[in-house]
């Protein structure tokens, strides 16, 4: 599966919730939701930010984790096919990001982070794999591993719009690092000044919102 584009030129949004402000956790190609879960303090329930219908079509459809009641025979199947395919091939770094990007649908963030890590292993990939990445990391509660992922994709690409606003997210709302996520939301106010929240509140408000209370 190609690694599909994910970059916020697609104006796709969803939400987060960072202090008192709602704030839009960006993965690919959009903003995702946060919502109460395990492990993350407000931990977040994702969906992959891989452009829809990635492996076997399965993009949007929300498959449930391996034994999960509420997926489809269909969605398992395929699920266990792409299992099999990187056991099988553990050197093809693309039937890893498969795999990841599965994971990821499947809400099994700890899953999705051995996947990737294989991927990763296997040598360079994209920004938006490494975002991923990233935000598995942090739903798996390693926010420091997280912020290390967006960097590595910030390496390849500095103003690469989703790993900068996820980086600010994680910096303020996980690691209390306030400077930090300014610095991170500036500079993608820089690329991109018209960048709003899910809610449709302006990223340039909540920045101006954030500085006053410094």
């Amino acid at each position: 599966m190609a690694e599909g584009k994910r970059m916020f030129s697609k104006g796709e949004l969803t939400g987060a919730v960072v202090a008192a402000l709602a704030v839009g956790f960006f993965l690919g190609s959009m903003f995702m939701e946060l919502k109460p879960g395990a492990n993350t303090p407000p931990a977040m329930s994702l969906q992959r930010s891989e452009t829809p219908g990635g492996p076997a079509g399965m993009g949007d459809q929300g498959m449930g984790a391996p034994g999960d009641g509420g997926a489809s025979r269909e969605m398992m199947a395929q699920l266990r096919d792409l299992q099999t395919a990187a056991q099988n091939n553990p050197k093809d770094q693309g039937a890893w990001i498969d795999l990841g990007n599965a994971y990821f649908d499947a809400h099994q963030p700890q899953l999705a982070v051995g996947a990737y890590a294989k991927a990763v292993a296997l040598g360079q990939v994209k920004p938006d794999v490494w975002t991923d990445y990233g935000t598995m990391l942090r739903e798996s509660g390693q926010a420091r591993k997280a912020v290390e992922c967006f960097d590595a994709a910030l390496r390849q690409d500095p103003v690469h719009h989703n790993a900068l606003f996820n980086k600010g997210v994680v910096l303020l709302h996980d690691l209390n690092d306030r400077a930090g996520a300014l610095t991170s939301w500036e500079t993608l106010l820089q690329a991109d000044p018209a960048a709003k929240a899910p809610d449709g509140t302006p990223l340039k408000d909540m920045v101006d919102g954030l500085r006053k209370k410094g």
